[in-house]
């Protein structure tokens, strides 16, 4: 989401972001509508887990992106320095947050209690991702010396298959099998490594892939996640029994979406453009998509809501509609305030 990189590189890393942070007020649909609280009964709510499992691989594409694009990135001022933009951007969005928030939502606090609320990243209610990405920022230079270190393929393999063991899998199996299966937990929220890691590994060795076979992987393990959620749910309401974006199934489904499209060319030059503007500005897009957000899904669930299987009708215009405001609202900032 906040990659940056001056190196000749494929333009399917720009269509992998592209799409990443189209998923992003894709996956939200679904966290702002009623989803987890609607019964998982009948061919819509079917089709609805598929498309939120679909979606949700687009925070682990970021965090591949991230370890492929920072691979080679050194401990230094000039480095340390590239985290002040990221810093500016997210304060200019926090602080247009919690005017909204003030103004439009009547969400009335004190000037201490929104400093407050800025500085501990809940201002804008998906800053969670920056308060994770600036510690994986500041860490990539000596994560990348860790890797570095280890000297063959095989070495690098068992570390990114014990981080596997120690995020993965608990985040699949831990409380949600019933109590017969646990591994090791205390780890698992430093997933981010774990896909840092992966992006590296792939950067490194340009995996030559079969297209048809890392899409056939991903759909098996997609559909393979919805079942395990329907029969989880026993027509009661999404347990999220697949796991959130450190899981096992989510990693799978992650490595081969990337795998599929990292080496794509773009050779229309209007459509390279276009997939171009959208990478630059995914961070913009991401932030100020929690504005969009919040304001049209107050408005449809007060005006149009009926029942979660009717509102997915409304899936396309009203992903497309947030999407496009948040893109308008980060190219005028692109072109207003330029910190590139």
């Amino acid at each position: 989401m906040i990659m940056k990189t001056s190196l000749q590189r494929y333009s399917g890393l720009d269509i992998i972001k592209a799409l990443a942070i189209f998923f992003v007020p894709a996956v939200h649909f679904f966290l702002n509508t009623h989803f987890y609280r609607t019964p998982l009964v009948g061919t819509d709510m079917v089709l609805q887990t598929f498309m939120r499992m679909t979606f949700l691989i687009c925070v682990p594409l970021f965090l591949i992106l991230t370890g492929y694009l920072q691979a080679n990135k050194e401990p230094g001022k000039d480095y340390f320095k590239k985290l002040i933009p990221i810093i500016v951007i997210y304060l200019l969005y926090a602080i247009a947050a919690a005017l909204v928030r003030e103004f439009y939502f009547g969400e009335h606090m004190s000037l201490v209690e929104w400093a407050k609320e800025i500085v501990t990243f809940k201002a804008n209610g998906y800053a969670w991702y920056i308060n994770m990405y600036i510690g994986l920022f500041l860490l990539s230079p000596y994560l990348n010396l860790i890797y570095k270190g280890l000297k063959t393929q095989k070495d690098k393999w068992i570390l990114i298959t014990i981080l596997l063991f120690l995020t993965a899998l608990p985040e699949l199996t831990n409380g949600k099998a019933g109590g017969y299966v646990h591994f090791p937990d205390w780890w698992k929220t430093i997933y981010p490594i774990t896909y840092y890691f992966i992006g590296s590994f792939i950067r490194e060795y340009q995996f030559k892939v079969k297209k048809y076979i890392v899409f056939f992987i991903w759909l098996i393990t997609c559909l393979l996640s919805v079942g395990l959620e329907w029969y989880a749910a026993q027509g009661n309401e999404f347990r999220g029994i697949s796991g959130y974006y450190g899981s096992l199934l989510v990693v799978i489904m992650s490595v081969n979406f990337f795998l599929l499209l990292y080496q794509c060319h773009i050779k229309n030059a209007f459509l390279s453009k276009g997939v171009t503007i959208i990478s630059v500005l995914s961070l913009d897009i991401y932030l100020a998509s929690y504005i969009t957000d919040r304001i049209i899904y107050k408005e449809l669930l007060e005006h149009t809501f009926h029942s979660q299987q009717q509102i997915l009708h409304y899936f396309v215009p009203v992903v497309a509609t947030s999407f496009g405001l948040a893109f308008i609202i980060g190219f005028i900032r692109h072109k207003c305030i330029s910190l590139r």
